[in-house]
């Protein structure tokens, strides 16, 4: 009797040292970080003392110390993250770590200075049971099948979501500490994201829309659609921002050909937006619409008279799920940046943008869809180093960080290009052409306790530019936009379907109603902001869950 108290109380010592370990990184990083505030509380050091216990009471030491590797990993990202993006992981956020894990470590190396505390706090920590439990195995008491019982419960969180619907761990709690997120959100992802995803029944789905009424047959111009790469409008000069980002549309935006609006992303992702904007989707879930290709623009482009291309700076890796949903059998010369730089994961500068446009056939009208890389994370490497045009040194303020400086540079950089685009176009074609441009989504940029995009907790993330500019004698179609500022991805994708030849939505192209923007996931299971605008254009934001 007096072997089992004294075994029972090693394990409730070994458990307080180790609860007290995971507090000590979890509270000494909350002091930190700007964003997080101490918030230690009975209940969580309860939790945390019951699951440390539990833990150390399992049969086998090496199951503990690979069960605590798991836990340390966990509570690792946790942080890391959170020093990234300023929120802890969201559930869907684990699964796009694995398919898209390339952009995730591109977006990571270019900021490893933010790993250097959190690895430092998880080491020591690791260290630190490695050396309590060492020599713990014949102090330890030791509860047979304690193992199966932590794997049934960690099998009964999703279940339990599962069976009742719930809603509980569809969102971080910043109140939680890691582990807790940890469990219930993956607890979420397993028990509502994934099996409705594998059921593609989302409970979200919109009426199926047919295709517009055609009325002008085989439209005698050409619309060359280009989709910028997380570019925020807010760093734009076009949009008044204090560095000269855009001189070439600065020079042209008082011209009655070109007319500009603060455009609003349908999505926080690629590939969310992209398929939502070629697609014309109001609201999610517009995967059935997608499906049926009523209104997939290259189909309608196709189907009346234009020559279809789509060129990508991507990679052909960071297309492979967006490409399932653009039609791409109506599209009649697809490429993307892996035709020149060989390597699946590799995107190509934008400058094969401009090699592709001069491939371009535009005897006949012609329907070009351009999709940038720049300004997407890394952004130094977007651009050619010729075009580092700001520096610390000559921006005149030194309170903007060096990434904030890549970001105006690669913005710099876009403006060469559409500058180059219209140019080109000019000399090659005659015909009306318009030149459509906006971007997939925003980014978070210049907020060092947030950034980067994904997710609907900032405006900026879905804070996009968008103008429409006609060239060689195109009918002005200026006067189709009403005075609102604003205008959706969905009302832009109407305006390509007008000039497409196909009946037009609304009296004007842009119009104050509720505008929907998508979180990570594209049937919505990860949230739907819902923006809605009073008389004075003042928004109010509804999280749809």
């Amino acid at each position: 009797m007096n072997n089992f108290i004294s075994k029972l109380l090693y394990n409730v010592f070994i458990a307080l040292i180790i609860t007290a370990l995971f507090i000590a990184v979890e509270q000494i990083y909350r002091i930190y970080n700007d964003i997080l505030s101490f918030n230690l509380t009975p209940k969580s050091i309860a939790e945390q003392f019951a699951i440390n216990f539990l833990i150390v009471s399992i049969v086998k030491t090496r199951a503990i110390l690979i069960t605590y590797i798991l836990i340390a990993a966990f509570v690792w990202f946790q942080i890391l993250h959170f020093a990234y993006f300023g929120t802890w992981i969201f559930p869907l956020e684990y699964l796009l770590f694995f398919t898209k894990f390339q952009e995730t470590y591109d977006t990571f190396r270019t900021v490893a200075e933010i790993g250097i505390i959190p690895t430092i706090m998880i080491l020591i920590l690791l260290i630190s049971i490695y050396y309590l439990l060492r020599n713990s195995e014949e102090k330890r008491l030791k509860i047979p099948f304690l193992s199966f019982v932590l794997i049934a419960f960690i099998i009964f969180v999703p279940v339990r979501v599962y069976v009742k619907d719930s809603k509980k761990g569809h969102r971080p709690n910043v109140e939680y500490y890691p582990l807790k997120n940890t469990v219930v959100n993956l607890g979420y992802l397993f028990g509502n994201i994934l099996p409705k995803k594998a059921m593609g029944n989302s409970g979200l789905e919109q009426p199926v829309s047919p295709t517009p009424n055609l009325l002008t047959k085989n439209p005698d111009l050409n619309i060359i659609m280009i989709m910028g790469e997380s570019l925020n409008r807010n760093f734009m000069s076009l949009y008044d921002y204090k560095i000269k980002t855009t001189p070439f549309l600065d020079s042209i935006k008082d011209d009655e050909n070109f007319v500009y609006k603060k455009g609003i992303a349908s999505g926080v992702v690629t590939d969310v937006a992209v398929p939502s904007f070629f697609n014309i989707i109001k609201r999610p879930d517009g995967v059935p619409q997608i499906i049926s290709t009523n209104t997939c623009l290259f189909k309608m482009a196709k189907n009346n008279g234009f020559q279809t291309h789509f060129y990508s700076s991507q990679a052909q890796d960071q297309l492979a799920q967006l490409k399932s949903y653009i039609c791409t059998k109506w599209i009649d010369d697809y490429v993307d940046g892996t035709s020149v730089t060989k390597d699946i994961d590799k995107p190509a500068l934008d400058t094969f943008l401009l090699d592709k446009i001069e491939e371009v056939d535009f005897s006949k009208p012609s329907f070009v869809a351009l999709q940038q890389r720049a300004s997407h994370t890394p952004f130094i490497d977007t651009f050619p180093k010729e075009f580092e045009i700001f520096t610390k040194e000559n921006i005149g303020d030194k309170t903007i960080i060096q990434n904030t400086i890549d970001y105006a540079n690669s913005i710099h950089y876009t403006d060469y290009i559409i500058s180059q685009l219209v140019k080109k176009v000019k000399e090659k074609t005659n015909r009306p052409t318009y030149f459509i441009f906006t971007s997939d989504h925003a980014s978070n940029v210049g907020d060092p306790n947030r950034q980067g995009h994904g997710r609907l907790n900032y405006d900026a993330v879905y804070q996009v530019p968008f103008f429409v500019y006609g060239i060689n004698n195109a009918e002005v179609i200026k006067d189709k936009f009403s005075d609102f500022e604003f205008i959706s991805h969905y009302q832009m994708g109407n305006v390509v379907s007008k000039l497409l030849g196909y009946e037009e939505k609304y009296d004007y192209f842009n119009v104050r109603e509720d505008y929907f923007v998508c979180d990570s996931d594209i049937s919505g299971l990860s949230g739907i902001l819902k923006i809605s605008f009073d008389e004075n254009s003042n928004q109010t934001k509804t999280l749809i869950e």
